[in-house]
């Protein structure tokens, strides 16, 4: 499924896992690949949030904070995606091939997140996101393109 993933979003979904896995939580969540994006710091998805002027160091903390609620667990191997993140990574899919693109970057992985409708989407509102209005203008910003190597 990674193969049309840019190599930022690829980072990404390992550092979601890597999320998962320090807190020693059983899946890796929308959550989990929220904080990924944020900590990436980088790519189109963080630059839709700043360009709506969300503060992203409040939106780490208010996703901190959601994620210390999720129980830990003692693993013994890597955590597996969550049903709900497999809806978003589902959403993430259908924006790549809505958009006739042949790559998925970070910005598919935001719009992915938004219509997944995932329990994410309370955070971003917290944090003052217009979900429809960071939708629009991540669409605002996708071009159709030849694969980006680091998007």
């Amino acid at each position: 499924m990674l193969e049309r993933f840019t190599q930022r979003a690829r980072r990404v979904v390992v550092l979601a896992t890597q999320e998962a896995r320090s807190r020693q939580h059983e899946t890796v969540g929308p959550a989990h690949l929220l904080m990924a994006i944020l900590r990436d710091g980088a790519g189109l998805a963080v630059g839709v949030l700043r360009r709506l002027a969300v503060d992203t160091e409040i939106l780490r903390t208010d996703v901190e904070r959601v994620l210390g609620r999720t129980p830990a667990s003692v693993l013994s191997g890597d955590p597996d995606f969550s049903a709900e993140l497999k809806a978003v990574l589902a959403a993430t899919i259908e924006e790549q091939w809505r958009h006739h693109h042949n790559w998925v970057g970070t910005e598919h992985l935001l719009l992915g997140l938004l219509d997944a409708r995932s329990t994410v989407n309370d955070v971003l509102r917290g944090a003052g996101v217009d979900l429809d209005e960071a939708r629009q203008m991540t669409l605002r910003l996708l071009r159709p393109r030849a694969f980006p190597t680091s998007a």
